[in-house]
């Protein structure tokens, strides 16, 4: 087994005052950040049952560590960064500081596989939620 490429680490974005700027491989996670805004600024917050029902079955596991209610995109990417999201999310405490997202370089399909699972799940909603504002 080669223990280096198991420890590789693939950087998905980084953090300074307070905000991520996601590499260009992973740009989708600027468009979940958008749909994110959206839904959270049409009905306050996201809730992470309605997020769970819409979303892929094959990776609605990635939610797991996600709260009740979900607030930002390093929340719903916690499965993937572990400790770098985790300290993002902790009311963005550190995320003034020069951080790093990364995530293992051998997750990295299921990670691309989840966040467009992700994207269309959140369209759905986006979608539901703009029919039932206009009474559709």
């Amino acid at each position: 087994m080669d223990y280096g490429t198991q420890d590789a680490l693939t950087v998905i974005g980084e953090a300074s005052d307070f905000k991520i700027a996601w590499v260009e491989d992973f740009s989708i996670l600027n468009e979940i950040e958008s749909l994110l805004s959206k839904l959270s600024n049409a009905s306050g917050h996201l809730e992470k049952d309605a997020l769970s029902n819409v979303l892929d079955p094959n990776v609605r596991y990635c939610l797991d560590r996600c709260d009740i209610s979900i607030q930002s995109v390093s929340e719903l990417i916690e499965a993937f960064t572990f400790v770098d999201a985790t300290i993002f999310h902790n009311r963005q405490m550190h995320a003034s500081l020069h951080q790093k997202f990364s995530i293992q370089s051998d997750k990295s399909e299921e990670f691309v596989k989840y966040i467009s699972c992700l994207r269309d799940a959140l369209s759905k909603l986006l979608i539901a939620k703009d029919g039932l504002a206009t009474g559709s």
